[in-house]
């Protein structure tokens, strides 16, 4: 079945399904597991990985060795539900960065230990949704959705140092981070910025 919106008025099969329907009308069996889904998001999102690796492991390890033409848009429904997002709006959470948190907020709130416990990824998704303020996710959330300005003048030196600690890091590769660590150190020895970039560029090219 193809993925739709989460509803109590469906049966279970219905409501957490196990199977997709792909674009050539044929049913595709998933592995629907919470795990499962976050191990190929992040597969899927590695900027060391090439493309036809990225499928690969999402045809393994999500449709079980049998994926459909429009894998990876037939994927990313499953994760959304159906919905979208808007790509101008800036990400929230990130699943790795978050992973403690997660974990942390989903033992106190439920009772759910996420390293042992098996989810259905609609399962793990609506409960995620309803983390609240008062759980370590739900904190970093509001913080990272706090505006500035709209805080007393003298408490946004505070509020600034706390979202720069949530902060969400871009995801770089290896060899990004390589020329990182490498800026780092040079500027660190009092070298000049514009003749590090340049040298760093020009080997890389």
């Amino acid at each position: 079945m193809n993925p739709e919106a989460f509803s109590l008025c469906q049966p279970a099969e219905q409501a957490l399904p196990a199977a997709l329907t792909g674009a050539d009308g044929k049913i595709y069996p998933v592995n629907p597991d919470f795990r499962t889904v976050l191990r190929c998001l992040r597969r899927l999102s590695d900027p060391d990985r090439e493309t036809p690796a990225k499928l690969l492991y999402l045809a393994h390890h999500f449709y079980r060795d049998n994926p459909p033409p429009e894998m990876a848009a037939l994927f990313s429904a499953f994760v959304s539900g159906g919905g979208t997002q808007d790509a101008d709006e800036p990400p929230l959470m990130d699943f790795e960065q978050d992973a403690g948190a997660l974990y942390a907020s989903f033992r106190q709130q439920y009772g759910i230990d996420l390293l042992r416990q098996p989810l259905h990824w609609f399962e793990f998704r609506e409960l995620l949704a309803g983390l609240t303020e008062q759980t370590a996710f739900g904190a970093r959330v509001r913080l990272r959705m706090a505006d500035e300005n709209a805080a007393p003048p003298e408490e946004r030196a505070h509020l600034r140092r706390l979202k720069e600690q949530v902060a969400l890091r871009p995801r770089v590769g290896k060899a990004e981070h390589t020329l990182l660590r490498e800026l780092d150190r040079r500027l660190a020895a009092g070298e000049s910025p514009d003749t590090v970039l340049r040298q760093l560029t020009d080997r890389e090219g």
